[in-house]
């Protein structure tokens, strides 16, 4: 018999062994996302928006989603709800942080789940905290960490669901237990099956694109080979949680005017998806893939398994290969042959799949290194070499993304510039109305100007630019002020056409300009009346 202390302390081993790994990499995490987390108070156009829509009504957020934007209803409703404790962009941006953190900590049980193997991860959770795109979205009022966090708690679900699937009553239970257990058994199966297609919805509502897992999610139950029922209540699953989020995509697809920036994509674009799957600096990016490379190649050796793909169950390959690719795939493949859609961000949850095949490539090179008769601790060398690896290289990326010049826009620099300097009652135009969005975000900076070429407020019009006045009004109401501020384009370069190019034309015949400053996407000019 083992000695009650002694069994204390190996059931505390036990649980050490299962919980470390998902602290450690967790604490990267959250480290990582509060490193520089207020970035000088400076918002772009995406968090000023959420800004503006979260502090709105609960009727006004309504009629925003209705006009605008409601493939961030749930997200902007999350965050009315959480900037009750303020409004600044650092409060603004925990919840990503925190989702995030969630996200890594879920992937070291995804990757310990299918590989056995608390170093594996480990390492896969540590492949994503480093990866700088990570702490840019991490640090992203924005929906993209939630629905990172959501897709890899899909996965898990699915996995718990399959496992049900395959288990069964015990073979020397009698007539009567085994019914009761087969009961049970049902019950567990459509409980995790319901939860499964609750976070399906969850994810849809966070962001519809997030429903393109399933694709992934369809390859890799085909693959585990668990019989026809397996596939029918995965299937059942699925279409639930996709019908659910049916009244958010009906919406969008009337609001589709609200992605008209959205290029096709292009080599550029696919650059920066390998940047933010695999890290930004050519070294790291090449050791992971080479390790993410060596997962997916079959067994070999006189005595070798079937290859992944054929022997079925779960493995590393059949769950995150098919997570990297289709998601990001079929959205860039929709994008080129109809209407583009496909932006980075949107399936940033493909990094996870990067990051599963590197750790498992990581850990089968370690096994090699290790071999019969070498020592065990080699396994985890090649592991240890690319974390320090990914870490030291991309520490210069992983600072930059703390930074306002990170961003597209900077909206705060702006907004702080035009609040130092303003008097009472001056003008403020901005070119084009996109612009406006500078407001929204810090109204405080904007109270001593007018912006009188508004006709229609946001807040009434349902969007985040209002609706401007004609030119012949907006001349008449130039005119008649002495200082007036431009915010967004330079009146002094040429603009796009229909880009407010009369209310230029003004600006440079009758007005003088005092000032002029250039922020990150932004340009603020001073004019004042000959």
């Amino acid at each position: 018999m083992v000695p009650a202390g002694q069994s204390a302390r190996r059931a505390g081993a036990r649980s050490l062994d299962a919980y470390g790994p998902v602290v450690i990499a967790a604490a990267t995490m959250a480290a990582l996302g509060l490193w520089g987390l207020a970035r000088f108070s400076a918002m772009g156009n995406d968090e000023s928006a959420t800004r503006w829509a979260a502090r709105l009504s609960l009727p006004g957020l309504g009629h925003l989603l209705v006009h605008l934007d409601v493939v961030h209803g749930l997200y902007y409703l999350l965050m009315h709800g959480w900037m009750v404790l303020g409004t600044s962009p650092t409060i603004m941006r925990v919840p990503s942080v925190i989702a995030m953190t969630a996200a890594v900590a879920m992937t070291v049980i995804l990757g310990r789940r299918l590989t056995g193997s608390g170093w594996a991860g480990l390492l896969a959770g540590l492949i994503v905290a480093l990866t700088p795109a990570i702490s840019y979205y991490g640090q992203t009022a924005r929906s993209y960490a939630l629905v990172f966090a959501c897709v890899i708690g899909q996965t898990l679900a699915l996995l718990r669901a399959m496992a049900a699937e395959n288990s069964g009553p015990a073979e020397n239970s009698g007539p009567a237990q085994a019914g009761e257990a087969a009961g049970a058994a049902r019950t567990r199966v459509a409980g995790r099956w319901v939860a499964y297609g609750a976070l399906v919805a969850l994810g849809g509502y966070l962001n519809e694109l997030s429903l393109l897992v399933l694709a992934a999610h369809a390859v890799t139950v085909l693959l585990a080979r668990y019989g026809r029922r397996a596939v029918t209540h995965w299937a059942i699953a699925a279409a639930a949680g996709a019908v659910a989020v049916t009244p958010v995509v009906v919406l969008s697809a009337r609001e589709s005017g609200a992605v008209y920036w959205i290029p096709r994509p292009s080599a550029a674009a696919l650059g920066l998806l390998f940047r933010d799957y695999f890290g930004m600096a050519a070294g790291a990016s090449a050791l992971i893939v080479g390790c993410a490379v060596v997962a997916l190649l079959p067994p070999f050796g006189a005595r070798a398994e079937p290859a992944w793909w054929r022997h079925g169950g779960f493995s590393v390959p059949s769950v995150a290969a098919p997570l990297l690719v289709l998601p990001a795939g079929l959205l860039i493949l929709e994008s080129l042959v109809a209407r583009p859609f496909y932006v980075d961000r949107y399936v940033l949850f493909g990094e996870a799949g990067a990051a599963l095949l590197a750790a498992a490539g990581a850990c089968r090179i370690g096994q090699w290194l290790a071999g019969p008769g070498r020592r065990r601790t080699l396994v985890w060398v090649p592991g240890a070499i690319v974390c320090v690896w990914a870490l030291l290289l991309q520490i210069g990326a992983q600072q930059f993304v703390r930074t306002p010049a990170s961003r597209t826009f900077n909206y705060g620099g702006p907004a702080r510039y035009l609040a130092a300097r303003a008097q009472p009652g001056d003008g403020v135009l901005f070119l084009g109305s996109f612009y406006r969005t500078v407001r929204l975000g810090y109204p405080g900076d904007f109270a001593r100007t007018r912006d009188f070429a508004m006709a229609v407020s946001p807040v009434t019009s349902g969007t985040f630019q209002g609706v401007d006045k004609p030119f012949p009004v907006i001349r008449q109401l130039m005119l008649a002020r002495q200082r007036i501020w431009v915010v967004g384009k330079s009146p002094l370069v040429p603009l796009p056409a229909g880009l407010m190019t009369a209310e230029s034309r003004v600006l440079r015949h009758r007005y003088s300009l005092v000032s002029h400053r250039r922020f990150r996407g932004v340009v603020v000019t001073f004019w004042l009346r000959r």
